[in-house]
């Protein structure tokens, strides 16, 4: 039976080019003034790579209010048509034109009714012969006639021979059968060697087509990542009203904070050390120590003098030429408090040591300073704390600090409170310009200045008030938004709730009007897998590239890619020294086990 044929315009026919992109074709479709096209694709076209091409063309096409068959004699392309459910002819053929309005096709029909011009723009179109999913060259035909049965046979044996029976039919096979003699062959030598020849050479050419069609390269590829952020501005007011709009909540609370701090003054109960130094004056001149003169250690004990002292001038200069000094001995009593503020007590008692005078200028206490030759002795320590003016206005400082940071964490307690009693999840707006402060409220009990005692306790007080959002509608809005900014041939493979970052740009804290922008990041590999678009292309490149080349040449090759970050070549057979010439044969995989981000 022949094939039923398709008759449609040849305007309607687009051919396309072998590594013609989806891209182009669409664009040719679309400029088509016509609903239904035909696209005749050539055999291993980058269309028919894919089933996800040919379902994005079809989509494409779709939303445009068109359709489209293939016409192919690509026997993979037809099943991928089939699988996205696309129309499929295997081939096409021009009519000629006829006198009389007769038109003869190459299958031999003639046509009558249709004018020259009308032929002359239409091509007969011819169906695939499968009627499924798949393709086949030997598919069932059914026989022309009826089968005859077993019974009818035998019938029309007897009517030929009367006598047909089973012992009948086994004398004639006995008869019939062939003896089972050895039928030996000769051939000359030369036929031998013709023979032998012919062998080697199809060993030979097995080989060699073994070598060119089994070796096999499977890459193994880990797919580089990159960052993405996408920043987004948001509102926050009252009655929210859009999607990129969130309602702002108030929340206000006060907090109560009391510390204690530390008196700074001291009162010294203790006893005093003292003892004798020996004051040397090495100048030309008599030099005259009034009472109270301070005598300083290298560890800051302080020591006076109890009465005037005369220290007489320097002698003149021995035989190495150094000054030989004038002498006097004085009388010294420990201050209670050393040069640094702290108690003297026992710590006056020291050994021996080297005296300077702090009141003096640097260049004139190398000339005049004194020695003990005997420990100090009689220092007791006891030390009382006594609370000083200062010591409140330093409290009062330090509260006022710790007020703010309490008040802060009152209010977000406050927020994690609402959270529970509206079943959301609050979080506050942290910014100087929406955090509103109240005047701390601190009294200072001035009555204990001059007490002794240890520390003191100083109480305030604070208000806050501020505004707080929803932060899980804020976090689904910003993982469209980051869904929807995915670069083309990469892939979303983990977005970072923790990385939501808000800066506010403007608050109106009297209508409750607030705009910030809010930021959040993910991470996005490259599209490896050869099903996907930017894997298919990505695919395609190497195979060009690295068939037939070495391994490390290919692995230097892979590996400078941006999409790449590491690759593993493996080869079957391990012997084989390169990548196969066949790009059919070379297989690209990804190691990456991340699984693409899509919303819930």
């Amino acid at each position: 039976m022949t094939k039923k044929m398709k008759k449609v315009s040849k305007k309607k026919i687009v051919f396309v080019e072998l590594d013609e992109e989806i891209t182009s074709i669409f664009e040719k479709i679309s400029k088509l003034n016509y609903k239904d096209i035909y696209l005749v694709v050539p055999r291993r076209a980058i269309l028919l790579q894919s089933v996800v091409n040919l379902k994005i063309l079809k989509q494409k096409l779709e939303d445009i209010k068109k359709s489209m068959a293939i016409i192919t004699d690509d026997a993979n392309g037809m099943k991928l048509a089939h699988q996205a459910e696309i129309k499929v002819y295997d081939h096409f053929s021009t009519e000629k034109t006829l006198s009389g309005k007769q038109a003869i096709s190459k299958t031999g029909g003639v046509k009558r009714g249709e004018s020259d011009e009308e032929k002359s723009h239409e091509t007969m179109l011819s169906p695939i012969s499968a009627t499924s999913n798949e393709i086949g060259e030997d598919a069932p035909m059914r026989l022309p006639k009826k089968k005859s049965s077993i019974f009818e046979v035998v019938r029309t044996l007897r009517g030929r021979d009367k006598g047909f029976s089973l012992s009948s039919y086994l004398r004639e096979w006995k008869k019939n059968r062939l003896t089972k003699e050895a039928f030996p062959v000769y051939l000359p030598g030369g036929n031998k060697r013709f023979i032998t020849g012919l062998l080697v050479v199809s060993v030979v050419v097995f080989g060699l087509i073994a070598y060119v069609a089994l070796p096999g390269a499977t890459i193994m590829i880990e797919p580089a990542s990159d960052v993405l952020t996408k920043a987004v501005n948001v509102e926050l007011e009252r009655s929210p009203s859009d999607a990129r709009t969130l309602k702002a909540y108030s929340l206000a609370t006060e907090t109560e904070y009391t510390i204690s701090h530390m008196a700074s003054g001291i009162v010294s109960e203790g006893t005093d050390a003292s003892g004798n130094i020996t004051i040397f004056n090495e100048t030309d001149t008599d030099w005259t120590l009034v009472k109270e003169t301070r005598f300083q250690t290298a560890d800051g004990i302080v020591f006076r003098l109890q009465s005037e002292t005369n220290v007489p001038r320097s002698s003149g200069v021995d035989a190495d030429g150094f000054a030989i000094p004038g002498s006097a001995e004085a009388y010294v009593l420990a201050d209670s408090l050393d040069a640094n503020g702290s108690p003297s007590g026992e710590r006056g008692n020291i050994e021996a040591s080297e005296f300077f005078l702090p009141g003096l200028r640097e260049s004139s206490r190398e000339n005049l300073y004194a020695v003990s030759y005997e420990a100090m002795a009689g220092g007791t320590t006891a030390v009382s704390a006594l609370v000083l003016e200062d010591d409140l206005i330093a409290a009062r400082d330090k509260l006022e600090t710790q007020l703010y940071e309490k008040a802060l964490a009152a209010l977000r307690k406050e927020a994690l409170s609402q959270s529970n009693s509206l079943g959301v999840t609050l979080d506050l707006l942290e910014d100087s310009d929406v955090l509103i402060y109240s005047t701390a409220k601190i009294d200072l009990p001035y009555e204990l200045v001059g007490q002794e005692m240890e520390e003191f306790e100083v109480t305030g007080e604070m208000s806050i008030s501020g505004i707080a959002y929803d932060s899980d509608e804020l976090l689904a809005l910003l993982k469209t938004e980051i869904l929807a900014a995915e670069t083309p041939g990469k892939q979303l493979v983990r977005i970072d709730d923790d990385s939501v970052n808000v800066d506010v740009m403007e608050a109106d804290n009297v209508y409750l009007y607030y705009k910030f922008t809010a930021q959040i990041q993910g991470i996005e590999e490259y599209e490896i897998d050869p099903e996907l678009e930017g894997g298919s292309q990505l695919a395609k490149k190497i195979k060009e590239h690295i068939a037939g080349k070495s391994i490390e040449d290919a692995e230097n090759y892979v590996q400078n890619l941006p999409e790449v970050n590491r690759v593993e070549i493996k080869l079957w057979p391990g012997w084989s020294p390169n990548i196969p010439t066949l790009p059919e044969n070379i297989r690209i995989r990804s190691m990456s086990d991340n699984e693409v981000v899509e919303l819930e």
